[in-house]
């Protein structure tokens, strides 16, 4: 049986009508050779799409902890906690810090830069994909720690083909921004690797170097008022969802709405609809109803909940996979991926056939 390429294009991209994926299933049924086309394609479109994914993750577990001592983000939080005039003595603020787990052994995570000075009762908000704009704009009104790959900042060249390299390792480094001169491309900054409080940088060095973190900066400054709240959250509007994880959205969002019940009726409330003026007797909710019952706006929270949480996932890097989807290795069992040539368990040379 002879399948056109149109047609098989069409099946490759999701795009088949049922009579036409029938019509190839059944060609790949009898045709050893377009099955193995089929099934090379698809391990090819995983791996292209799981390479996009990885390109634009966020690396929110990596350390700053390029100081030698892996103490350069606390090194930055006192910084600035000094110089807005607290008066705290350094051993209290790292006791501080290594109590609450905000600093390692192995230095910072990315998603604790900000606590100590959280602590000290300064707003503190965090940020991905800065620009040098937004950055300058930032410093007239905040301090700004920003992490960046050391290496680079010094001038030294990652090697990409390294067997030690690893995308997640290179946004190491944590540097407090002092003042930026676009005129003379230079940028200052607070580098706690070296020992002046004034370190002067190349600002295409230092762009390079930032862009390693995706371009991180945590922003700090004292509050105005006690409950002063400028919320970032991280854009996940450009993350793509598969088919799979379209239809966990509704799933979520439901289940969402039954841990909201559940915790309502625990608290005492009863079911009632509103009364004839649109209000809501006390110990009463007219949400407290199945999810499908709810009218379609009513479900709209949940589910923006779901995806942003879903979208959030991919942004940080992690990989959200149906379990029954999987592969395994047909000698040893081990999960095997679409893009695997070999077993990471048992070293079998894989071939199209165990993709089937």
């Amino acid at each position: 049986m002879t399948v056109s390429k149109d047609k098989m294009d069409k099946f490759l991209s999701g795009e088949s009508s049922a009579d036409e994926t029938m019509e190839i299933l059944s060609a790949i049924a009898v045709d050893q050779q377009l099955e193995e086309y089929v099934v090379t394609n698809r391990r090819m479109t995983y791996t292209n799409e799981q390479m996009e994914d990885y390109g634009s993750f966020i690396p929110i577990s990596s350390m700053a902890a390029d100081d030698g001592k892996n103490l350069c983000d606390f090194q930055c939080e006192s910084f600035i906690i000094k110089r807005a005039g607290h008066k705290v003595e350094e051993n209290a603020l790292a006791k501080e810090s290594k109590r609450n787990y905000w600093l390692r052994n192995e230095g910072t995570p990315l998603f604790n830069m900000g606590k100590l000075m959280e602590h000290e009762g300064f707003l503190v908000n965090r940020q991905y994909n800065a620009t040098i704009d937004y950055l300058e704009k930032a410093l007239k009104e905040y301090s700004v720690i920003v992490v960046v790959n050391g290496k680079t900042l010094s001038g030294g060249e990652i090697d990409i083909f390294s067997k030690d390299f690893n995308f997640d390792d290179n946004p190491n480094h944590a540097v407090v921004v002092l003042s930026i001169d676009k005129t003379a491309k230079k940028i200052s900054i607070y580098n706690p690797a070296n020992d002046e409080e004034m370190s002067v940088y190349d600002l295409e060095t230092f762009e390079n170097a930032w862009a390693e973190s995706r371009n991180y900066m945590v922003t700090a400054r004292e509050k105005r008022f006690a409950q002063e709240y400028n919320p970032q959250p991280i854009d996940v509007n450009k993350i793509k969802l598969n088919n799979d994880l379209e239809e966990l959205i509704e799933f979520v969002a439901e289940n969402a709405h039954d841990t909201w019940a559940v915790d309502k009726i625990k608290e005492g409330y009863v079911y009632a609809p509103l009364d004839k003026d649109g209000h809501e007797e006390k110990g009463h909710n007219h949400y407290l109803v199945p999810y499908f019952m709810l009218d379609e706006k009513d479900k709209e929270p949940d589910r923006r909940m779901a995806t942003s949480t879903i979208k959030l996932i991919k942004r940080l890097g992690y990989r959200l996979v149906n379990i029954n989807s999987m592969y395994r290795c047909p000698d040893c069992g081990e999960v095997i991926e679409p893009s695997d040539n070999f077993c990471h368990n048992c070293g079998k040379q894989l071939s199209w056939k165990d993709f089937r």
